[in-house]
């Protein structure tokens, strides 16, 4: 069943809201993003965001990932991009990176750091960059101060750590960095880029898989989730936080 939910998303653009444009307007609040020598990109699925460091940066990127299915798709992605020398997948976990401490001038981790949980996230990974280096993740976030509550339920019980995004601000404060820029992301990252092709995806693959106990429960979960948003967009989205080690 892990596999089928894997290959699922393996062909997708993005296996999470997003977009190029956004992925590009993050890296350019990034102060001297150009000149900067490596790039860590945590939980990079199958590197849409990879390649957009990759393009306009100077940078090796490293670009781990717990998933081999999703890694198999950088090498290709890569030379299509005309950067595949700058681009090193790994297999390895978000919350067992083996790198030593002050590897890396960028660490960028866009729509995963939910997996370990928004604080965690960023004091675990605060030692893996240089002196003024600075971390990029983008975090879901409720944009009203409340919420229907069938939204409310929904949310905290996928992500207990949703909040607001003043309360993630405090987090990134008390963990020790500025905040340089944050900005949220606009409905087409969620729709065009993400549950659109899901829901295009959808009948085909139950029609192949639909036979496998657990498949069509899965696909009503990804099609409630999306008639989640059409109801509620509003009310949350992924924010991006650009934020540079220490104080001002």
């Amino acid at each position: 069943m892990l596999n089928l939910i894997l290959e699922f998303h393996r062909d997708a653009e993005r296996q999470g809201p997003g977009s190029d444009e956004m992925t590009l307007r993050a890296l350019g609040a990034v102060p001297n993003s150009k000149p900067a020598k490596s790039i860590l990109d945590i939980g990079c699925g199958t590197g849409a965001q990879t390649m957009v460091l990759a393009k306009n940066t100077q940078a090796q990127v490293t670009a781990v990932d717990i998933t081999p299915m999703f890694l198999e798709a950088l090498p290709e992605r890569a030379r299509t991009c005309g950067v595949e020398h700058r681009i090193q997948p790994m297999e390895m976990s978000m919350d067992a990176l083996s790198f030593p401490d002050g590897s890396f001038d960028l660490v960028w981790a866009e729509g995963c750091i939910y997996h370990i949980g928004f604080e965690w996230g960023l004091r675990e990974w605060k030692r893996l960059l240089r002196p003024d280096g600075c971390l990029v993740v983008s975090e879901i976030c409720w944009l009203t101060e409340t919420r229907p509550q069938e939204l409310h339920d929904y949310w905290v019980n996928a992500y207990s750590e949703i909040d607001t995004i003043p309360a993630k601000e405090k987090v990134i404060s008390d963990c020790g960095y500025t905040l340089l820029e944050h900005f949220i992301l606009p409905e087409s990252c969620w729709t065009d880029h993400y549950y659109t092709p899901i829901r295009e995806r959808t009948a085909a693959f139950a029609e192949q898989y639909g036979y496998v106990e657990g498949v069509r429960d899965f696909l009503d979960a990804g099609l409630e989730e999306a008639d989640l948003y059409d109801r509620y967009k509003e009310y949350y989205s992924y924010v991006f936080f650009i934020m540079r080690c220490g104080d001002e």
